[in-house]
């Protein structure tokens, strides 16, 4: 019995000694021009292409291990680096016709307050303690790589910082010494070392929340649509959390807590990411989040879970808490509702009015035919125009029922002109007459048949038939 409680004792300690080394927390961003990445076309820029830079680059591009890289042109931005090696050159072609363009993806400064820089810490974890914490070891890029950082604005603390290619960290004035460095940007070097451990302590000495209000201001507008129908208020966060969380009684060891946990959720590691940590109230408390869409189910699986095993280990739990539903994004459908509703909505009070007013349902309806016909006529005739052109024939009506086509000179002398222009060849033009318009000399010459003024009689009608007839055999005879 006394050897099993010794083991117990043991592995207590090495979990203690383990978790008091905090987290190694590595930049993440690549700013090097071999990365197809960092390239608006995911292309490195080829032979003689033409590069272009974002005005607000504002950070450095190193292209140190391109030798003799040539290019047929270059804009410049107006804040920001080009990193080159000692022997590293650009050259510079005379710009062809048909130049290829390329244009760098980044823009704007690195922030140190991003939690999108860091990598290390846990999904689950609130913004506050995805940056470098006070117990947390700082792993930058590589000597031979381009590193770039705007100093956050608030005095912070690391426990150390060393470089990817070398296993230990800078002391604490070489660090201070980098100050002068232009890899570290902003108003005063504000990341310094901690002078004490405290593993039970806030992430940061941040008591005025300026700090948070710094990391807030670059995540608040990445947040994006609430997948819950309850969300979680989570100290340090700064958007609705949605997820499950356990909280505990301060007397709650971390480390023990933290071993618990990873052997409770050890199957839902695919799925979920969690985080254990100290609250401002002083207590502890477990953060459980999903890595891909939020799932209700999931959730209070994994949440009961871990409260199960706590028990069972006895250690007491306060409360556990989850985000209830998950939630569709009908952002766009809530979005388009009033301007798709609104015309019904008029449509409708405006049928409500005529109805009001006596007007019957047919005469609502001839209405509405006559207006749809409109507007369908047109449609039609846009149509037609936007198709092919068409245009319009003139037809004049003139003293006479003949319209002349070729000019024919001294057209003001009536029956000569007339004589001569039947004479002339089909070549120089001639005379057609015009279906819209009947010369009434040609119908007094023929004669009218009918007079519709004067009153109608059978013995005029018949006379006026046999003295047609009688003209027209006169005329077979000759």
């Amino acid at each position: 019995m006394g050897s099993e409680h010794n083991v117990w004792i043991l592995w207590l300690f090495l979990l203690m000694v383990k978790l008091s080394f905090g987290l190694e927390k590595h930049w993440l961003p690549n700013l090097e021009w071999e990365t197809a990445e960092n390239w608006v076309e995911k292309r490195i820029p080829e032979l003689d292409s033409y590069v272009r830079f974002p005005l607000d680059m504002r950070h450095a591009v190193g292209i140190g291990s391109s030798q003799g890289l040539r290019l047929s042109g270059i804009d410049l931005p107006r804040s920001g680096y080009l990193v080159l090696s000692k022997n590293g050159r650009i050259e510079f072609s005379e710009p062809g016709s048909s130049r290829k363009t390329s244009e760098w993806l980044r823009s704007g400064h690195l922030f140190w307050a991003d939690p999108q820089n860091w990598g290390g810490s846990s999904e689950a974890a609130p913004h506050f303690e995805q940056v470098p914490c006070r117990e947390d070891d700082i792993v930058l890029p590589e000597t031979s790589r381009t590193f770039n950082v705007l100093m956050p604005m608030k005095n912070t603390e690391v426990r150390s910082v060393r470089t990817s290619d070398e296993k230990r960290p800078f002391s604490q004035w070489q660090w201070s010494d980098m100050a002068a460095r232009r890899e570290f940007e902003g108003r005063f070097f504000s990341v310094h070392y901690t002078d004490y451990s405290c593993t039970s302590c806030p992430c940061q000495d941040d008591p005025d929340g300026y700090y948070l209000e710094e990391i807030c201001a670059i995540e608040r507008p990445k947040c994006g649509f609430t997948p819950c129908e309850f969300p979680l208020k989570v100290e340090g966060h700064c958007c609705r959390y949605c997820g499950g969380r356990v909280s505990l009684t301060s007397e709650a060891l971390v480390p023990v807590v933290r071993a618990a946990v990873d052997e409770a959720l050890e199957r839902h590691a695919e799925k979920l990411a969690w985080h254990v940590r100290y609250t401002w109230k002083v207590g502890v408390e477990i953060l459980i989040k999903e890595k891909g869409d939020y799932s209700e189910v999931d959730i209070i699986k994994a949440t009961e879970d871990v409260k199960e095993t706590l028990l069972s280990m006895k250690i007491d739990v306060v409360a556990t808490e989850t985000a209830g539903a998950a939630m569709r994004d009908h952002r766009l459908a809530v979005a388009l509702i009033p301007l798709i509703g609104t015309p019904f909505v008029v449509l409708f009070l405006f049928f409500l009015g005529f109805l009001y007013f006596s007007y019957s349902y047919r005469h609502i309806a001839s209405g509405c035919a006559e207006v749809f016909s409109s507007i369908r006529d047109g449609v039609r005739v846009e149509k037609m125009q936007s198709g092919k052109p068409f245009g319009f024939a003139l037809f004049e009506n003139i003293s006479e029922g003949n319209v002349q086509i070729a000019n024919v000179a001294g057209a003001s002398e009536p029956k000569e002109n007339e004589e001569k222009a039947d004479e002339e060849d089909s070549s120089s033009g001639g005379r057609f007459e015009n279906p819209l318009y009947r010369s009434k000399r040609k119908l007094r010459e023929e004669g009218e048949i009918l007079t519709l003024e004067a009153p109608l009689r059978l013995a005029t009608l018949r006379d006026k038939v046999e003295a047609q007839v009688e003209e027209i055999d006169i005329d077979i005879d000759q």
